[in-house]
């Protein structure tokens, strides 16, 4: 029994000098088809994209009090549409404190410009999750 509570309890030499560590939840998303749940055509199309690509992408996805257009959950990676109003310097330091990366991007750039969002996408998520791009 000491050797499993090793692994959760920390003992200090400040107070409280017996701390008990957070475990970390799975992050663990049930594959489906949500491409219907995507508002917007830039949405859709980075959905259908992803999605050929062999990545899951989850759209509308809430880390914390943050709502992501698209999530790409096993790599902790971030879409998010810049709009009026945005604070992406707030978004992005709270998303980093969780270990989470952010890309924006902005629906009419994206529209105009897709197979090069789409690369910068796929290649941030292959340098997180240590893995080459599916072909």
């Amino acid at each position: 029994m000491l050797k499993k509570s090793k692994n959760w309890v920390k003992l200090s030499k400040r107070f409280p000098f017996i701390r008990v560590r957070k475990t970390k939840k799975a992050s663990l998303v049930l594959v489906e088809e949500l491409w219907q749940a995507c508002y917007s055509d830039a949405e859709k199309y980075l959905y259908t994209e992803l999605r050929a690509k062999m990545y899951y992408p989850t759209p509308h996805y809430w880390i914390s009090n943050i709502k992501a257009n698209i999530a790409l959950v096993p790599f902790k990676l971030a879409l998010i549409e810049k709009k009026k109003g945005i604070d992406e310097k707030r978004i992005s330091k709270a998303l980093k404190k969780q270990g989470w990366s952010v890309l924006f991007y902005q629906a009419d750039d994206l529209m105009k410009n897709e197979f090069e969002y789409v690369d910068r996408v796929l290649e941030h998520a292959s340098i997180q999750g240590h893995i080459s791009t599916p072909s």
